[in-house]
């Protein structure tokens, strides 16, 4: 059956997934484009998500990706087909690719690793910027962090354009949201996880100490930085080098850059032995 009215129940629901309070009610998180719904149909086979509905614009089906096609038919009974003028209301890009899911949000559970192992962890503190957090979740998952705590005041990492960010990749490492600080850092201790807090005044350079043991790398806001009570538990803090005269880094990419002296701090000791 063709959708052609903007009034059906499962358009307008997911057409409320835009929004935090749809998101919460449902919870589903939007997925668009080709690229991206592979990966949610991916994880769904992996039973990381699952997928409640798959919207495909009349006409589509000629210009999909032969992969995606072959994946679409594992989900026949999800798949709703709109007339065009229907399917412009499902998607939050100025170019659509004939393509939008519905799919239940990803488990918040993280598991902490005890003892002496290479599990690095990213404490992401009141960050605002949407890009900024989704490429920090794209790029956690990159360096193989096993989990990523978003502090209360962060943003939401499930609207839209920080999940266009992530490029998929907020299925592939579990995030938790609204954390608070204290008991995290309470809990991270416990299990033998230092904390080390990103800071421009920090003595030490990101590249001077080691990295042995599990590990959080803690990044703070694009404008005030780590807020106090966490830099102060944090066990180190460090700085990256920068130029004369440049006051910062964008938040993520200094993420990244502590992430991967991570992932380069344990393939170096792998070497040596």
């Amino acid at each position: 059956m063709l959708i052609t009215s903007t009034q059906n129940p499962q358009i307008k629901r997911m057409r409320s997934l835009y929004t935090r309070k749809g998101r919460e009610r449902t919870g589903l998180i939007p997925v668009e484009g080709v690229r991206f719904v592979m990966e949610a149909l991916a994880a769904a086979e992996k039973g990381v998500t699952s997928v409640d509905a798959i919207f495909c614009e009349d006409g589509c089906e000629h210009s999909l990706d032969e992969e995606l096609s072959k994946a679409l038919g594992r989900f026949q009974n999800q798949i709703m087909r709109c007339s065009t003028s229907v399917f412009k209301t499902l998607s939050d890009t100025g170019t659509p690719q004939g393509i939008v899911a519905a799919v239940t949000r990803p488990s918040q559970e993280v598991s902490l690793l005890s003892g002496q192992g290479q599990a690095s962890y990213l404490i992401v503190d009141r960050v605002q910027d949407p890009g900024n957090l989704g490429t920090m979740i794209r790029t956690a998952a990159a360096a193989g962090a096993q989990g990523i705590f978003c502090l209360s005041g962060t943003v939401d990492p499930y609207n839209s354009k920080t999940l266009r960010a992530t490029m998929g990749s907020v299925f592939r490492i579990p995030i938790v949201t609204g954390v608070d600080s204290r008991e995290l850092v309470t809990d991270l201790q416990s299990h033998g996880c230092r904390l080390i807090a990103a800071d421009i005044d920090a003595e030490h350079y990101h590249f001077e100490i080691p990295y042995t043991g599990p590990n959080a790398i803690i990044i703070g806001n694009e404008g005030q930085g780590i807020g106090r009570d966490l830099l102060d538990a944090a066990d180190t803090r460090v700085k990256i080098p920068l130029a004369q005269g440049v006051e910062s880094l964008n938040a993520a990419v200094a993420c990244g850059i502590l992430l991967f002296e991570v992932v380069r701090y344990h393939h170096r000791s792998r070497a040596a032995f």
